[in-house]
Protein backbone atom coordinates (compact mmCIF):
# COMPACT_ATOMS: atom_id res chain seq x y z
CA UNK A 1 0.00 0.00 0.00
CA UNK A 2 2.77 2.01 0.98
CA UNK A 3 4.57 1.74 -2.24
CA UNK A 4 1.36 2.33 -4.41
CA UNK A 5 0.72 5.57 -2.59
CA UNK A 6 4.23 6.93 -3.09
CA UNK A 7 3.73 6.07 -6.69
CA UNK A 8 0.41 7.79 -7.09
CA UNK A 9 2.12 10.93 -5.48
CA UNK A 10 5.19 10.92 -7.61
CA UNK A 11 2.70 10.49 -10.59
CA UNK A 12 0.95 13.89 -9.70
CA UNK A 13 3.89 16.31 -9.37
CA UNK A 14 4.45 16.76 -12.69
CA UNK A 15 1.04 18.12 -13.18
CA UNK A 16 1.44 20.91 -10.58
CA UNK A 17 4.87 22.05 -11.70
CA UNK A 18 3.09 22.89 -15.42
CA UNK A 19 0.15 24.59 -13.60
CA UNK A 20 2.27 26.99 -11.80
CA UNK A 21 5.15 27.38 -15.08
CA UNK A 22 1.91 28.64 -17.21
CA UNK A 23 0.27 30.68 -14.57
CA UNK A 24 3.57 32.47 -14.20
CA UNK A 25 3.77 32.36 -17.96
CA UNK A 26 0.27 34.55 -17.91
CA UNK A 27 1.07 36.82 -15.82
CA UNK A 28 4.41 38.04 -17.35
CA UNK A 29 2.30 38.29 -20.46
CA UNK A 30 -0.51 40.38 -18.84
CA UNK A 31 2.58 42.58 -17.60
CA UNK A 32 4.24 43.32 -20.63
CA UNK A 33 1.28 43.73 -22.40
CA UNK A 34 0.40 46.60 -19.82
CA UNK A 35 4.09 47.84 -20.28
CA UNK A 36 3.34 48.42 -23.82
CA UNK A 37 0.19 50.02 -24.04
CA UNK A 38 1.70 52.61 -21.30
CA UNK A 39 3.97 53.56 -23.44
CA UNK A 40 6.83 51.63 -21.07
CA UNK A 41 8.19 49.12 -23.33
CA UNK A 42 12.03 48.86 -24.63
CA UNK A 43 10.97 50.87 -27.72
CA UNK A 44 9.74 53.45 -25.41
CA UNK A 45 13.02 53.58 -23.75
CA UNK A 46 14.81 54.04 -26.95
CA UNK A 47 12.54 56.75 -27.93
CA UNK A 48 13.55 58.77 -24.77
CA UNK A 49 17.14 58.49 -25.18
CA UNK A 50 16.83 59.46 -28.46
CA UNK A 51 14.71 62.76 -27.27
CA UNK A 52 16.99 62.99 -24.26
CA UNK A 53 20.37 62.98 -26.69
CA UNK A 54 18.27 65.52 -28.98
CA UNK A 55 17.75 68.04 -26.18
CA UNK A 56 21.43 67.55 -25.66
CA UNK A 57 22.26 68.31 -28.75
CA UNK A 58 20.16 71.13 -29.10
CA UNK A 59 21.54 72.65 -25.82
CA UNK A 60 24.99 72.45 -26.97
CA UNK A 61 23.89 74.34 -30.52
CA UNK A 62 22.56 76.90 -28.68
CA UNK A 63 25.41 77.44 -26.11
CA UNK A 64 27.29 80.79 -26.93
CA UNK A 65 29.47 81.46 -30.08
CA UNK A 66 33.36 81.64 -29.15
CA UNK A 67 34.75 85.24 -29.08
CA UNK A 68 37.03 87.00 -31.12
CA UNK A 69 37.58 90.90 -32.63
CA UNK A 70 39.58 92.59 -34.82
CA UNK A 71 40.53 96.50 -34.23
CA UNK A 72 42.20 99.03 -36.44
CA UNK A 73 42.48 102.63 -36.78
CA UNK A 74 40.80 102.57 -40.37
CA UNK A 75 38.35 100.29 -39.68
CA UNK A 76 37.31 100.31 -35.64
CA UNK A 77 36.23 98.19 -33.50
CA UNK A 78 34.38 95.10 -34.48
CA UNK A 79 33.81 91.76 -32.08
CA UNK A 80 31.67 88.32 -33.02
CA UNK A 81 30.72 85.77 -30.18
CA UNK A 82 29.47 86.38 -26.39
CA UNK A 83 31.73 89.41 -24.50
CA UNK A 84 29.65 89.31 -21.51
CA UNK A 85 32.84 86.97 -20.10
CA UNK A 86 35.56 89.65 -21.15
CA UNK A 87 36.48 92.05 -18.97
CA UNK A 88 37.96 94.68 -21.51
CA UNK A 89 35.02 94.64 -23.99
CA UNK A 90 33.12 97.56 -22.14
CA UNK A 91 36.33 99.59 -22.82
CA UNK A 92 36.49 99.60 -26.55
CA UNK A 93 36.39 103.39 -26.99
CA UNK A 94 39.30 103.10 -25.13
CA UNK A 95 40.72 100.65 -27.70
CA UNK A 96 40.08 102.82 -30.71
CA UNK A 97 41.67 105.57 -28.96
CA UNK A 98 44.70 103.60 -28.45
CA UNK A 99 45.05 103.02 -31.74
CA UNK A 100 45.21 107.09 -33.42
CA UNK A 101 48.69 106.00 -32.42
CA UNK A 102 49.70 104.40 -35.18
CA UNK A 103 47.87 104.54 -38.62
CA UNK A 104 48.77 100.81 -39.47
CA UNK A 105 48.78 99.62 -36.45
CA UNK A 106 46.42 96.52 -35.96
CA UNK A 107 44.91 94.17 -33.07
CA UNK A 108 43.12 91.09 -33.99
CA UNK A 109 42.63 88.14 -31.24
CA UNK A 110 40.15 86.50 -28.95
CA UNK A 111 39.73 86.26 -25.06
CA UNK A 112 42.97 84.81 -24.55
CA UNK A 113 45.53 85.74 -26.92
CA UNK A 114 45.68 89.19 -28.78
CA UNK A 115 48.03 89.85 -31.59
CA UNK A 116 49.47 93.35 -32.46
CA UNK A 117 50.69 94.49 -36.38
CA UNK A 118 51.79 97.63 -37.73
CA UNK A 119 54.93 99.74 -37.69
CA UNK A 120 56.57 102.28 -34.90
CA UNK A 121 59.31 104.17 -34.55
CA UNK A 122 61.97 102.25 -33.05
CA UNK A 123 62.40 99.48 -30.55
CA UNK A 124 61.43 101.67 -27.57
CA UNK A 125 58.19 102.47 -29.17
CA UNK A 126 57.60 98.83 -29.42
CA UNK A 127 58.71 98.01 -25.77
CA UNK A 128 56.42 100.54 -24.92
CA UNK A 129 53.32 99.53 -26.72
CA UNK A 130 53.42 95.67 -25.44
CA UNK A 131 53.33 96.93 -22.62
CA UNK A 132 50.40 99.36 -23.04
CA UNK A 133 48.49 96.64 -24.41
CA UNK A 134 49.34 94.30 -21.53
CA UNK A 135 47.88 96.67 -19.61
CA UNK A 136 44.73 97.21 -21.12
CA UNK A 137 43.82 93.77 -21.62
CA UNK A 138 44.86 92.21 -18.66
CA UNK A 139 47.35 89.78 -17.49
CA UNK A 140 45.01 87.14 -18.37
CA UNK A 141 45.61 87.21 -22.15
CA UNK A 142 49.05 86.57 -24.16
CA UNK A 143 50.16 90.03 -26.28
CA UNK A 144 52.20 88.93 -29.41
CA UNK A 145 53.74 91.95 -30.34
CA UNK A 146 54.54 91.46 -34.14
CA UNK A 147 55.06 95.65 -34.65
CA UNK A 148 57.82 96.07 -36.97
CA UNK A 149 60.29 98.76 -36.23
CA UNK A 150 60.25 100.99 -39.28
CA UNK A 151 64.05 101.21 -40.67
CA UNK A 152 64.61 105.56 -40.94
CA UNK A 153 64.96 106.27 -44.92
CA UNK A 154 68.72 108.02 -44.98
CA UNK A 155 68.12 111.15 -46.82
CA UNK A 156 70.79 110.80 -49.80
CA UNK A 157 73.81 113.48 -49.68
CA UNK A 158 73.29 116.29 -52.04
CA UNK A 159 75.94 116.21 -54.93
CA UNK A 160 77.92 119.12 -55.02
CA UNK A 161 78.14 121.54 -58.13
CA UNK A 162 80.95 120.51 -60.41
CA UNK A 163 83.63 123.40 -60.63
CA UNK A 164 84.08 125.63 -63.76
CA UNK A 165 85.77 123.49 -66.59
CA UNK A 166 88.61 124.69 -68.43
CA UNK A 167 89.34 123.30 -72.10
CA UNK A 168 93.15 124.53 -73.11
CA UNK A 169 93.38 124.65 -77.14
CA UNK A 170 96.23 125.09 -78.98
CA UNK A 171 97.84 127.46 -80.49
CA UNK A 172 95.38 129.68 -83.54
CA UNK A 173 93.25 126.74 -83.18
CA UNK A 174 89.24 126.56 -82.25
CA UNK A 175 89.04 122.61 -82.46
CA UNK A 176 88.54 121.06 -79.12
CA UNK A 177 91.27 120.00 -77.63
CA UNK A 178 91.69 115.61 -76.74
CA UNK A 179 90.09 116.10 -73.46
CA UNK A 180 87.62 117.72 -73.95
CA UNK A 181 84.57 115.05 -73.41
CA UNK A 182 86.48 114.26 -70.03
CA UNK A 183 86.64 117.74 -68.67
CA UNK A 184 82.66 118.31 -70.19
CA UNK A 185 81.53 114.69 -68.47
CA UNK A 186 80.41 116.50 -64.74
CA UNK A 187 78.71 119.40 -66.48
CA UNK A 188 77.16 117.41 -68.49
CA UNK A 189 75.92 115.13 -66.67
CA UNK A 190 74.92 118.04 -63.93
CA UNK A 191 72.92 119.79 -66.78
CA UNK A 192 71.03 116.03 -67.68
CA UNK A 193 70.43 115.81 -63.70
CA UNK A 194 69.12 119.38 -63.13
CA UNK A 195 66.57 120.76 -65.46
CA UNK A 196 66.71 124.40 -64.24
CA UNK A 197 70.14 124.69 -64.13
CA UNK A 198 72.15 126.08 -67.42
CA UNK A 199 75.98 125.99 -68.84
CA UNK A 200 77.50 129.85 -69.24
CA UNK A 201 80.26 129.60 -72.03
CA UNK A 202 83.40 132.01 -72.28
CA UNK A 203 86.37 131.71 -74.48
CA UNK A 204 89.82 133.56 -73.96
CA UNK A 205 92.93 134.14 -75.99
CA UNK A 206 96.65 134.98 -75.38
CA UNK A 207 97.95 138.24 -75.76
CA UNK A 208 100.08 137.52 -78.91
CA UNK A 209 98.66 138.68 -82.39
CA UNK A 210 95.87 141.25 -83.62
CA UNK A 211 93.05 141.55 -80.62
CA UNK A 212 90.13 141.91 -83.21
CA UNK A 213 91.48 137.91 -84.51
CA UNK A 214 92.38 136.68 -81.56
CA UNK A 215 88.64 137.91 -79.91
CA UNK A 216 86.98 136.38 -83.24
CA UNK A 217 89.10 132.83 -82.70
CA UNK A 218 87.89 132.98 -78.51
CA UNK A 219 84.07 133.27 -79.80
CA UNK A 220 84.63 129.92 -82.36
CA UNK A 221 86.37 127.89 -79.17
CA UNK A 222 83.55 128.75 -77.10
CA UNK A 223 80.92 127.96 -80.09
CA UNK A 224 82.80 124.60 -80.45
CA UNK A 225 82.03 124.06 -77.07
CA UNK A 226 78.27 124.64 -76.93
CA UNK A 227 78.33 122.59 -80.14
CA UNK A 228 79.56 119.58 -78.10
CA UNK A 229 77.07 120.05 -75.39
CA UNK A 230 74.13 120.35 -77.57
CA UNK A 231 75.70 116.76 -78.81
CA UNK A 232 75.42 115.66 -75.45
CA UNK A 233 71.42 115.99 -75.45
CA UNK A 234 71.66 119.55 -73.69
CA UNK A 235 68.62 121.88 -75.44
CA UNK A 236 70.54 125.18 -76.70
CA UNK A 237 68.26 127.46 -74.79
CA UNK A 238 70.06 126.13 -71.61
CA UNK A 239 73.71 127.35 -72.99
CA UNK A 240 74.53 130.93 -73.10
CA UNK A 241 77.70 132.22 -74.59
CA UNK A 242 79.03 135.16 -72.45
CA UNK A 243 81.72 137.38 -73.65
CA UNK A 244 83.75 138.23 -70.54
CA UNK A 245 84.88 141.77 -70.10
CA UNK A 246 88.48 141.00 -71.23
CA UNK A 247 88.76 137.75 -73.70
CA UNK A 248 92.94 138.03 -73.08
CA UNK A 249 93.14 135.03 -70.75
CA UNK A 250 95.69 135.24 -67.51
CA UNK A 251 98.92 132.87 -67.03
CA UNK A 252 100.98 131.89 -69.56
CA UNK A 253 100.04 131.92 -73.13
CA UNK A 254 98.88 128.31 -72.86
CA UNK A 255 96.45 129.07 -69.87
CA UNK A 256 95.36 131.76 -71.78
CA UNK A 257 93.98 129.89 -74.87
CA UNK A 258 91.04 128.49 -73.03
CA UNK A 259 86.90 127.79 -72.77
CA UNK A 260 85.71 127.97 -69.18
CA UNK A 261 82.36 126.57 -68.55
CA UNK A 262 80.50 127.20 -65.56
CA UNK A 263 76.98 126.39 -64.34
CA UNK A 264 74.24 128.52 -63.33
Amino acid sequence: MTNQANSIENTGNPRKHSFWTFLVALLLAIYLFWQWQHGHGPASASACCASTNAESNSVANTSPAAFSFTASSADGYQATGDASTIPWAIKSADLNAWLKGGMDWKVTGDATNVTLTGTVGSEEIKLVKGAEAQTFFGTGVKIDNQLAVKVAEVAPVAAATPGVAKLYFDTAKASLPNNAKENLAPIIEWLKATPTAKAVISGYHDSHGSLASNQELAKHRAKAVSTALEQAGIDDDRIELRKPQSTIGLGDAAEARRVEVSLE
